[in-house]
Order: C-alpha cells, then structure tokens, then sequence
C-alpha cells in the first residue's frame, strides 16, 4: 500500500534543545556541582516519566522534585529551560512540501502534557501537521504497540499506509511490528538526507 501519512518524531528528528539541559538546568537552579546537576537531572527526568501516559500531574512532581532540593521558587524557570526548544527549520520545510504534495504528517511523541501544549502553541505544530499524537493524551508511550495501535485508530487508515521516522531504534522497530513503515532518521542530518530516504519509501517531494 502506498504511503499517505507520515509520522515523526519531535525531539531528535523535528526539533532540538537550544541549550542542553544539563548546562541550563544548572545555570538556572543554581547547582554547585555536575554531579548535583546530575542527580536534579534525573529527578526532573523522573517526573517526566512518570506522566508520559497521563494529561496531568506534572506540575505537582516537578514541585516535589525541586522541593526535595530546597528550589520551589524556581519551577518557573525549570519550565523555562524545559520548554527551549526550535524546529530544524529545513526539516520542517520538507514537511510542508510533503503536506503540499498531498501527504499528511503527523507528530508522534512521547511527551508530558505541559511540554506538549508548548510545542502545540509555541512552535505552532497545531498548523504546521495535519494532526499531533502524543502519549500523554494517547494514554501510551513508545515503544509500547498501543502507542501505535492508537495512533492508527485515530488516523483511520491501514498501518501499512504511515511512514513513521524516530531517532530511536527500539522506537522504529516497534512500529515495525505494529504493522507501519519505519525508519531511523536523525534531524541533524538535515533535509537533503530525509528527502533521499523518503524516495525510498516512494515519498518524493519538489525540491
């Protein structure tokens, strides 16, 4: 079956962190050490986890989190570092000529609710994709088949008809066993790139 929708990936494969985390976080919350930097890293991490699969209940660990190290006043900032993301603007130009090509391409994510609604809003993924899915409203996250499961429900077309691109390997085989098209595929390795590996799943595209 030919393919009619792509999915992808945001971080990683749409969008990157324009500071890394470590460094920022630390800057912000005004850790002495790396290794206190990497203790609150994981904490921050945790919560995240923690929620992947529910809208809410984020905000109150991220409290616990920062409270456990004596920085409550700073969850503002934390969310501040969390959310400072851009597109790979040539990466999201292809995804706009594929979308004027007649394809529709997705947003595929695990992701916590508030990070979600920043990239829905902030990076304008609501206008720039035909659809968002991410495993906080999902209810599943990657690699779990239900991720996938649902995501093709909701799309309501064969699994055989979505491409879906990660920048995790466990990720793209897990969509290979639910039945899509899948590939690993790096933003960083810019538009050029995608746009040849697409050819080879038949997605052409004007340059």
């Amino acid at each position: 079956m030919a393919i009619e929708n792509i999915l992808f990936d945001a971080d990683g494969v749409l969008q990157y962190p324009t500071v890394h985390w470590q460094p920022a976080l630390k800057s912000v919350l005004e850790l002495e050490d790396e290794t206190q930097v990497e203790a609150v890293l994981n904490d921050i991490l945790d919560a995240e986890t923690e929620v992947l699969e529910s809208p809410t209940g984020f905000i109150e660990r991220l409290e616990a989190k920062l409270a456990k190290w004596n920085r409550s006043d700073l969850v503002s900032a934390t969310l501040n570092a969390l959310h400072a993301i851009e597109v790979h603007a040539d990466v999201m130009q292809t995804v706009q000529a594929l979308r004027r090509a007649g394809f529709r391409c997705h947003v595929g994510s695990n992701q916590q609710a508030l990070r979600a609604k920043h990239m829905s809003e902030a990076l304008n993924y609501r206008s720039l994709f035909d659809s968002e899915f991410y495993s906080c409203f999902l209810g599943a996250a990657k690699p779990k088949p239900e991720f996938f499961e649902k995501t093709i429900a909701k799309l309501g077309c064969n699994a055989s008809a979505v491409l879906f691109l990660d920048d995790r390997a466990e990720n793209v085989e897990a969509a290979k066993r639910a039945g899509l098209n899948a590939m690993v595929f790096f933003g960083t390795d810019g538009a050029l790139s995608l746009q040849r590996r697409l050819a080879g799943f038949g997605v052409f595209v004007d340059h």
